[in-house]
C-alpha cells in the first residue's frame, strides 16, 4: 500500500514538473518575444535618427555649397587665385622628388 502511494506521488510529481516545464517555456517565448519587439522598435528608432541625421549633413552641405558658389560669383579673381596657391602647395606637398 506504501508503494502504491509512492507511486502516486511520483506520477504527480512527474505531472508537476511536466506542466512546470510548459509554463517554464511558455514564459522563455513571451520573454523573447518582448524582447524582439523591443529591439525593433530601437532599430527603427534609430533608423529615424539617422535618417535626420542624414538630411541635416545633406542640407548643410548644400549650404555650404551655396555660401562658396556665391563667393565665386562676387570675387572670381580672387576666387582663382585662391584655387591657383592650393593648388601649387598640393602639387608641392605631394611631389615624390
Amino acid at each position: 500500500m506504501a508503494e502504491q502511494d509512492l507511486g502516486k506521488d511520483m506520477e504527480a510529481i512527474r505531472a508537476d514538473l511536466d506542466a512546470l516545464r510548459k509554463d517554464l517555456a511558455g514564459v522563455v517565448e513571451a520573454i523573447k518575444g518582448t524582447a524582439q519587439s523591443r529591439a525593433d522598435s530601437e532599430v527603427e528608432a534609430l533608423q529615424e535618427r539617422l535618417n535626420k541625421l542624414a538630411d541635416d549633413v545633406q542640407a548643410g552641405g548644400r549650404e555650404g555649397l551655396r555660401a562658396v558658389e556665391q563667393q565665386i560669383e562676387e570675387r572670381p579673381l580672387a576666387s582663382l587665385a585662391v584655387a591657383f596657391a592650393v593648388g601649387m602647395v598640393l602639387g608641392r606637398l605631394f611631389d615624390r622628388r
